[in-house]
């Protein structure tokens, strides 16, 4: 009965995800959306991070050579949800908006004594926003009111693989399919004349690889340090779009089946965490991605180069080996993020700081893990939008013993 109350969840959560759209930045607007970081219910309040987290109570979906540190003979699924509550303010407006959807959805299981088995479904970015402007109309000095929307974004599919190369090193790769729709509307109101309505929709399509490797020893008796790092390869999605033009009620111009191709970056990043008596833990990461070599062209003002830096701390002081499944662990953390995006000039960084809880579920393994992240994102320089916003994050982490042989009488 578990284990099918285990696939219900993680196939109900994986529909939710791929169809998802979960923000009102207006900064979505740009690229390829707002990137998304679901890498864990405890690596979202650890900062996070996770290029070298290694644990056989909770998933880690950052670094696939993570999955070797899965228990023998077991199963586990991961499935979060968000709620992200945002002000965005100008120099003059100021507008409150409340988003919350599924996060990610994961499941993973040793093969045997040296592999591993993950399959994670999450979003990759999300586009979605809807700005009121006004254009000037040319010859004269009046001004008539223009209405931007968007909605969509990327999905990832990853099927990851872990090896245990030696008691100490373990490698992993990670194959991703990313597609994803975006539709992007532009509608001018002019005082004189009809309507002018222009609908683009562009899907796209494309494979990516992300190997990882990890690195664990004793630098003394209670002391464990882990080494990890993992590299995104630069990837091509093929694109098709689809262009529409109307005038009020009549479609001017129709443009079919446009091939278009875009390019993401290489992303590279290391970490370690050291963990004292496994009682406590701190952990970084740094990473980079320069998209100054992406080609992307989804209304982009300029592409920046992306360094983000991620540190966190646990704690679980009433920790016990007999009783691990039993213990409540404290969490926080902080993230930067120079951004991606440069918007007229000013590059939109973005920074936050996190907490977060673990809290068992009965007297197994499962869990229930909660987290908080504040932050702030953009800026109110050159009329920018500065956007500060609290995302609660709560994951379930199920566990499950598998392929264990029935014994009878």
């Amino acid at each position: 009965m578990r284990r099918l109350t285990l696939i219900l969840i993680f196939s109900i959560s994986a529909y939710i995800v791929s169809g998802q759209n979960n923000t009102n930045s207006p900064y979505s607007i740009f690229g390829i959306g707002e990137l998304e970081h679901t890498d864990g219910g405890r690596n979202m309040g650890l900062g996070g991070t996770g290029m070298a987290l290694r644990s056989n109570i909770f998933l880690n979906l950052s670094n696939p050579a993570s999955l070797t540190s899965l228990p023998a003979q077991s199963m586990a699924t991961d499935a979060g949800i968000n709620f992200k509550y945002s002000n965005l303010q100008n120099s003059t407006n100021s507008v409150n908006v409340l988003n919350g959807n599924i996060s990610w959805a994961a499941l993973a299981f040793p093969i045997n004594r040296r592999l591993s088995f993950g399959f994670t479904l999450n979003p990759k970015s999300n586009v979605g926003y809807k700005i009121y402007s006004t254009k000037s109309l040319d010859g004269t000095t009046l001004s008539y009111p223009v209405t931007y929307s968007g909605q969509g974004g990327l999905t990832e599919a990853s099927a990851s693989i872990g090896a245990l190369v030696n008691k100490r090193l373990s490698i992993g790769l990670r194959s991703s399919l990313l597609w994803g729709n975006m539709s992007k509307t532009g509608i001018d109101l002019p005082p004189m004349g009809s309507s002018i309505t222009r609908i683009d929709n562009v899907s796209y399509v494309g494979l990516t690889v992300k190997p990882g490797f990890q690195f664990h020893s004793k630098i003394s008796e209670k002391t464990l340090l882990t080494i990890g790092g993992t590299a995104e390869l630069s990837s091509y999605l093929n694109g098709t779009s689809n262009l529409s033009i109307a005038s009020g009620s009549s479609v001017v111009l129709t443009e079919v089946n446009r091939q278009d191709q875009l390019k993401l970056p290489f992303q590279g990043g290391l970490g370690f965490a050291l963990e004292f008596n496994s009682k406590y833990l701190f952990t970084a990461d740094y990473s980079r991605s320069d998209y100054r070599q992406a080609q992307v062209n989804l209304d982009v003002k300029g592409l920046a180069l992306n360094e983000s830096y991620h540190v966190g701390l646990e704690l679980a002081p009433k920790y016990d080996v007999q009783r691990l499944g039993q213990t409540i662990r404290y969490r926080i953390g902080a993230m930067y993020q120079s951004g991606y995006l440069n918007v007229y000039g000013v590059q939109i960084s973005s920074y936050a700081a996190t907490a977060g809880v673990s809290l068992p579920i009965r007297r197994d393994r499962n869990s229930i893990n909660l987290s908080l992240e504040i932050g702030q994102q953009g800026s109110n320089k050159n009329q920018l939008i500065l956007e500060t916003y609290s995302k609660l994050n709560i994951s379930f982490c199920l566990w499950e013993r598998w392929f264990i042989p029935r014994k009878y009488d």
